[in-house]
């Protein structure tokens, strides 16, 4: 037996029906929404641990200007420490061709052999730079767009207080 509060009820929300579908739909959407920036948000967690695990992104950083290299060997005995390396790493002044006025760049050293790094490079076009030629680099992806430079492309630099010519090989 329905009872005269619940005919009430009923009888309200049939007049009231476009408002309470409206709500509805609000309520709808907001989950909706709520549910695909979660997704969202974990896909995106995802990949960036797979990224960081493919290409052996380093947790942290520390430059310093000079260290020996037994420094080398007690980074590695810290606990929870699973691999150490070191880089050179100089800014310098380049001149790029279709440049007016030179643009400052970074020159980080790589291994000689091309071996699993932290850091790890992915080359899309060109190669690894060949360890008997030390004129040769690699520029980032977006640099070398920007500046409309390609593999085999020539560019200057002040290294070390010495003109150098490098050449672009990926």
């Amino acid at each position: 037996m329905v009872s005269r509060l619940n005919r009430s009820l009923v009888r309200d929300l049939w007049h009231l029906r476009g408002q309470v579908l409206a709500a509805g739909l609000v309520v709808a959407c907001g989950l909706a929404a709520f549910v695909t920036m979660r997704s969202a948000y974990h896909s995106l967690i995802d990949a960036r641990a797979q990224y960081y695990a493919e290409f052996r992104f380093a947790d942290v950083f520390a430059p310093l200007k000079r260290a020996p290299e037994p420094v080398l060997a007690r980074l590695r005995d810290i606990p929870g420490v699973s691999a150490v390396e070191t880089r050179i790493v100089r800014d310098v002044i380049l001149s790029v061709p279709g440049l007016a006025e030179p643009a400052t760049g970074r020159l980080i050293s790589i291994p000689d052999s091309r071996r699993p790094m932290l850091n790890d490079l992915f080359i899309r076009v060109g190669r690894y730079p060949a360890p008997s030629r030390g004129n040769e680099v690699l520029a980032s992806e977006t640099f070398a767009r920007a500046n409309g430079l390609g593999v085999g492309v020539r560019i200057g630099a002040v290294v070390n207080g010495r003109w150098s010519e490098l050449t672009i090989v990926g």
